[in-house]
């Protein structure tokens, strides 16, 4: 599969984050896990290609995969990328027939139990074989609008609030938690109540997600370095006086969180392109996906084959009353911004239960997961 080459340019080696120079003169940032066909993290002046370039953080150029270049003289000697399978020209008939499921999507989120109408999607050419099951399968969600942390407004939270930020949880016990690995004291990231969980996980319990930005970037999935936790809100416990935020720098107020109504959501061709190495017998990712065959037509009216995403994003746009993005949200699919990095537990793959970015992430967002039978603890990633 061949990508666009360029030069590391930048690279900050505790998180692997770092900006790539293309050849051609343009300038993309990549993330850690994008990084996946090196054995060792590349350095600066390394040689690479990237395959695939999608919006990142307030719409910077962001790679999906970097490669090592293949007989490139590199700074630092990096291995070489492992051949992915040769891709095979396939009518488009045949791959229609040889399709007929278009994703998952629907089995890798946690239900919500009121329901939305169903998203409403103008005929189209190319999408119509499975234009009925997108719009009967996309997931139901609720948008948590989460104020902007420059613009902080005065709220002390209780027991039955939605919230993000501040020095103030309501949690099982009366103790501030703290990192298992540094034992520092943990960031407040977002608690949501009872009454707005029970859409999702009934039970009386509520969702408390504090978070170690030290050594979070680098164990991204510890569950040592959060305290993702279903809580009964019995205690109103604060951070420490002297306490100074990892993340931000400063300690933030409390700022209330407001639920919006539930709301249908149809996942970008981003989503289906990661989802593409779990599930690569799907239409979805033989067509969004990193080793699509190549189609030989005839396509129907208007079709370039070499837009294909962005057909779908835009035929996705013409949507109404979908799910709107305001700093977190219950439900619909993970917003991955590197790789699907989706965890499993004793009962199979979770499926998502919480995005939230609330200014905190950078490019990506803290993903929560739930166990399908709802016994073993909630996961989470982080991606920055």
């Amino acid at each position: 599969m061949s990508g666009q080459k360029g030069t590391i340019v930048e690279l900050n080696p505790m998180d692997a984050l770092g900006w790539i120079e293309l050849d051609d003169g343009g300038r993309v940032r990549f993330g850690g896990t994008s990084l996946k066909s090196f054995a060792v993290n590349p350095s600066v002046g390394t040689r690479v290609e990237v395959h695939g370039i999608a919006p990142g953080y307030q719409g910077v150029p962001k790679a999906v995969m970097v490669t090592p270049l293949v007989g490139a003289s590199e700074a630092t000697e990096q291995p070489k990328a492992e051949p992915r399978r040769a891709r095979k020209k396939t009518p488009w008939a045949t791959f229609v027939r040889e399709h007929p499921r278009w994703s998952d999507v629907a089995e890798t989120c946690v239900p919500c139990a009121r329901k939305a109408p169903r998203p409403t999607l103008p005929e189209h050419p190319l999408f119509a074989p499975w234009r009925r099951e997108l719009c009967e399968t996309a997931p139901t969600s609720v948008d948590l609008k989460v104020p902007h942390y420059l613009k902080p407004e005065s709220f002390d939270p209780g027991p039955g609030d939605c919230f993000a930020h501040g020095s103030v949880a309501w949690l099982d016990e009366p103790r501030w938690p703290s990192c298992g690995v540094c034992a520092r004291p943990l960031e407040m990231c977002v608690q949501i109540s009872p009454a707005v969980l029970a859409d999702f996980l009934p039970g009386g319990r509520g969702l408390a997600a504090l978070f170690c930005f030290h050594c979070g970037v680098s164990m991204n999935s510890d569950p040592r370095v959060a305290h993702v936790r279903l809580v009964d809100p019995r205690h109103r416990v604060t951070g420490p006086k002297e306490w100074k935020s990892a993340s931000s720098g400063w300690r933030r107020e409390s700022q209330r969180v407001t639920p919006g109504s539930p709301a249908t959501e149809l996942a970008p061709a981003s989503w289906y392109r990661f989802r593409s190495e779990i599930t690569p017998d799907t239409a979805s990712s033989g067509l969004f996906g990193f080793d699509a065959p190549e189609l030989g037509g005839p396509f129907p009216k208007d079709f370039d084959p070499d837009l294909l995403d962005v057909e779908y994003d835009d035929w996705l746009a013409k949507q109404r009353g979908g799910a709107r993005w305001g700093g977190a949200r219950l439900g619909g699919v993970a917003g991955w911004d590197q790789a699907d990095a989706t965890p499993s537990c004793a009962h199979g793959e979770m499926p998502h239960l919480l995005d939230y970015e609330g200014g905190q992430f950078l490019d990506g967002a803290l993903h929560v997961f739930s166990c399908r039978e709802r016994v073993c603890e909630l996961a989470f990633v982080a991606e920055f």
